[in-house]
């Protein structure tokens, strides 16, 4: 009855139940001991080598593009360091997952192993079953059980475990159930098709059955089909005792060493390592463990983007190793810095923003063909890091950038949320070098979705400044819409150079070539009505030819439909045409134009023939180009626009760390602000611009030749202010900033006392003179507390009066600056003051401990499910301190101590 009931609630289960999330992680073990599938690999026996506990493993190294996973191991019992085991609840979730799909797993497994059976011959011929294969890899949408924090996912059908949020390379994954151990080292496990012959051999008891051996063992032989020939197993033992060993005959040859004389020693179920003294790659094995343990009991209630910058083009560049680095480094930091209650309340998941690769630019290919031979190294590396930023600089290229990050942040936010729906924490973005431009530029922007080129009103401005003027005896056929050297018009220069820029945003997007023919042609014929007494006999015909030929234009292509929104220089009320959007009425008042315009020309030819032709001749007319320009010959003006992409979260806090925004907004003559602070900055020509963060933070190190300051573009008065030093991660401050740091401030300290006390003694020789002390100091107060506008925008961007943006690592003590600046500027991934720093911010909200009541009512209960793995290395380990002033670390933990011993003897108290 228990088997049938736990069989029913495991068919019942669906498949996200069985995920490895801290919701579900606790009825792991339940659902594997009511699974009937489950009961067939317990033991059945009472010997030593017997045991039921199953483990998981992926290998070390990535398989190839086309290559299948039931190719590899080539050998019978894996290599030490070729295979790692999954945590202890990683594997419980992959099993769980296995038994509920068993006999479709196997199915599809021995499948495959069937076509790797015949060698890779057959493999390469087998063209279509690759493809497929390969399909299978880039597809972003398959989902398996996620192992390792959620980073990875485990396919059971292929046997892949693969990288869910980059595109990665798949690893052979391998399921564990039988095991050996060569030279009295760890149990490691064999091969599946060698594992499953060796099942059937256990559950038959062929130890009954056992012979003498040539070797004079009294066993019973057992041959395996492997890839080494004269491989078989030797089974010994009384019922519920059993011994096996691996061997091979003499005349095969071994493919793993120390296969002979006795073999090597069978188990079957995992058994850890009781060495005593264990190997660094079995501490290294067990720290992973412990860590992809901790990381399925804690929810993600961070999430961090890390956008990259310059440089993922060249070979050694990767952001998933960087990305892993500093990952490794805030979690060995973690343990060290942070309380169990903060470790155990929430967890932070970084994950990389590749927006640079796969992103395939026009401009390669011509800037490839171009480049010189000459140190064709430096070059290739000059290309693939600089010529980012030439990209993005150019309004060409500039949409396609900010398009890829975009996009690249919301799929990733997308693909997070199908894993773990409903969930309400906090996201950040870490911008590393350019990457911290565009994604201050995309915050930028979210209220705002279009915005002109950040570049386009320097060159407007210039070009409108420089404009030349022309000649008066130059073609009336300008480039300009409007005839510019005709000083008697109606309007002024001051109202057509109005009516030209208004004509230049409206016609960007719908004249076509026609149209921009047609704009000069009107404009000259109303500068023509406007002066009837400066026509000649011999001009005149020619005006009428082209009045003629403007209006069979018309006719013939209809371009009066496609002027809708154009102003074209005619007398028309700028009102009227920008706030007309009925198509009717703007033609009908267009074609009215026209009509005034035959009529003036009308009267211009009846004034004429009332004139002798040497008053006509007397009056000086510009001269006329007898034909158009070309259509290709006048130039177009547009205006970049880029087109922002809304994210599908809300930032919280903002990281630019190593970041040349500073130089990319004082380039632009942009503040951040909200667009009220022409007087504060006695600028009129300054355009603002605020992030849509909580918080923002620039961090950089000192001699970094990339990265620039960000507070003077804020506020102001922060010019003369030193950046916010980062504390040096093993506490305090290095010696030579503690030494620099104390005579700076005993020199600031004594200037401040100095005048002090000069301002003391004018106040009292001020009370002497005044009866009204207590009104001036009042109003000097008052004057005093009122905050500037760049004050204001501080506080909005740091959430506190006090706060501040820039934050700058301690150098070295004893290295030459020029030497930390040839590093410093892709050093902050594997920075430990950076980590630090970054992760104190993120945990800033969770208490250190919990309040008394809860310590009290909690009791000792709160101490047994504390996690084994994490704990305080400082209590057991003595780390390396450095030359600091200070060890704040050890004073935190020791005051926490004694808080909580002073809390529970007062408790006691009370009971």
């Amino acid at each position: 009855m228990a088997e049938e009931e736990g069989s029913t609630s495991t068919t019942t289960l669906l498949p996200d139940s069985l995920k490895n999330t801290p919701s579900n992680i606790a009825r792991l073990e339940d659902v594997i001991e009511h699974s009937k599938a489950r009961h067939k690999y317990l033991a059945q026996t009472t010997s030593s080598s017997d045991g039921g506990d199953v483990r998981w493993y992926f290998c070390k190294t990535p398989l190839a593009p086309n290559e299948l996973a039931a190719s590899v191991p080539s050998t019978e019992i894996v290599g030490k360091s070729d295979y790692f085991r999954f945590g202890m609840r990683d594997s419980l979730a992959i099993e769980a997952s296995f038994l509920q799909r068993e006999e479709e797993l196997l199915s599809s497994w021995w499948r495959e192993y069937a076509e790797c059976s015949d060698g890779p011959r057959e493999r390469q011929t087998s063209g279509t079953k690759l493809d497929r294969h390969q399909f299978c890899e880039i597809d972003e949408e398959r989902v398996g059980v996620p192992v390792k924090g959620g980073l990875y996912e485990v396919d059971l059908i292929k046997r892949h475990c693969f990288p869910v949020y980059w595109n990665g390379e798949n690893r052979r994954v391998l399921r564990g159930h039988w095991f050996a151990r060569k030279g009295g080292l760890d149990w490691l496990p064999i091969r599946e098709d060698v594992a499953e012959q060796l099942e059937i051999a256990y559950r038959s008891q062929v130890w009954h059955r056992r012979t003498f051996q040539l070797s004079g063992l009294f066993a019973a032989r057992v041959d395996l089909q492997g890839s080494t020939q004269g491989l078989h197993a030797l089974f010994t033992g009384e019922d519920d005792t059993w011994e096996a060993w691996l061997n091979v005959d003499a005349s095969g040859f071994s493919n793993f060493v120390s296969l002979a004389g006795n073999g090597i020693k069978l188990r079957r179920g995992y058994s850890p390592s009781n060495s005593p003294k264990p190997t660094q790659d079995e501490l290294r094995q067990k720290k992973e463990e412990e860590m992809d343990d901790y990381c399925s009991q804690v929810p993600v209630r961070h999430l961090v983007f890390m956008v990259h910058g310059i440089g993922q083009r060249l070979e050694k560049s990767n952001l998933v190793d960087d990305v892993g680095h500093f990952r490794h480094i805030t979690a060995s930091l973690a343990e060290q810095h942070l309380t169990s209650h903060q470790l155990g309340t929430q967890r932070v998941l970084y994950i990389p923003c590749q927006w640079r690769k796969g992103l395939k630019l026009s401009g390669e290919t011509a800037v490839e063909k171009i480049t010189l031979d000459g140190v064709r190294g430096l070059r290739v590396t000059l290309s693939a890091t600089v010529h980012d930023v030439l990209y993005y600089m150019s309004p060409i290229y500039c949409q396609d950038i900010i398009d890829s990050v975009s996009n690249q942040l919301n799929r990733l936010y997308l693909k997070f949320i199908k894993r773990n729906p409903g969930y309400d924490g906090k996201v950040s973005l870490y911008g590393h070098s350019l990457g911290s431009v565009l994604s201050y530029d995309i915050l930028c922007h979210q209220d705002n979705l279009s915005s002109p080129f950040p570049m386009e009103w320097m060159y407007k401005e210039h070009s409108e400044d420089e404009e030349p003027v022309p000649e008066k005896k130059s073609n009336n056929f300008q480039h300009s819409s409007i005839n510019q050297d005709d000083t008697s018009s109606v309007k002024n220069p001051s109202d057509e150079k109005k009516i030209t820029q208004q004509t230049y945003s409206e016609i960007e997007a719908e004249l076509s070539e026609e149209s921009s023919v047609l704009c000069p042609m009107l404009s000259s014929g109303h500068n023509f009505i406007t002066e009837p007494n400066s026509m000649s006999p011999s001009n005149v015909r020619d005006i009428f030819e082209i009045s003629d030929s403007s209006n069979t234009f018309f006719e013939k292509t209809g371009a009066l439909d496609k002027l809708e929104n154009v102003n074209l220089g005619l007398p028309v009320a700028k009102e009227e045409c920008n706030g007309t959007n009925n198509k009717d009425e703007v033609i009908k008042k267009l074609r009215e134009e026209i009509d005034s315009l035959n009529a003036k020309l009308a009267d211009l030819e009846s004034c004429v023939d009332g004139h002798s032709k040497e008053e006509l001749d007397s009056v000086p007319l510009p001269q006329l180009s007898p034909e158009l320009p070309p259509t290709q010959d006048v130039p177009k003006r547009y205006t970049a626009y880029i087109n922002y992409t809304k994210l599908l979260f809300k930032v919280d806090t903002f990281f630019a760390v190593g970041s040349p925004l500073g130089v990319f907004l004082a380039l632009r003559n942009i503040r951040i602000g909200i667009g009220r602070g022409q007087e504060y900055w006695e600028q009129e020509n300054i355009s603002e611009d605020m992030p849509a963060c909580r918080q923002m933070f620039n961090i950089f190190h000192p001699y970094d030749p990339v990265a620039y300051r960000v507070e003077p573009l804020v506020c102001k008065e922060y010019f003369g202010k030193r950046p916010v030093l980062i504390p040096y991660h093993r506490g305090g401050k290095r010696l030579h900033i503690g030494f620099q740091e104390f005579t700076e401030n005993l020199a600031v300290r004594t200037h401040t006392i100095k005048n002090y006390m000069i301002s003391a003694r004018d106040r009292v020789l001020a009370v002497c003179h005044s009866k009204n002390m207590e009104n001036m100091e009042g109003e000097s107060s008052e004057e005093e507390e009122e905050p500037s506008y760049g004050s204001l925008m501080m506080e909005r961007l740091t959430g506190s009066k006090t706060g501040r943006i820039d934050h700058m690592l301690q150098d070295k003590t004893f290295e030459h600056p020029y030497l930390q600046a040839l590093g410093s500027h892709t050093n902050y991934w594997r920075d430990y003051d950076t980590a630090l720093f970054i992760l104190k911010h993120l945990y800033r909200d969770v208490p250190e401990e919990l309040d008394s009541s809860i310590v009290h009512s909690a009791g000792s209960s709160r101490n047994d499910s504390r996690s084994v793995s994490w704990f305080d290395p400082r209590d057991t380990v003595e780390e390396d301190v450095p030359l600091t002033f200070s060890d704040k670390v050890k004073v935190r933990n020791f005051s926490i101590k004694a808080k909580r011993i002073f809390a529970e003897n007062t408790a006691s108290d009370y009971i």
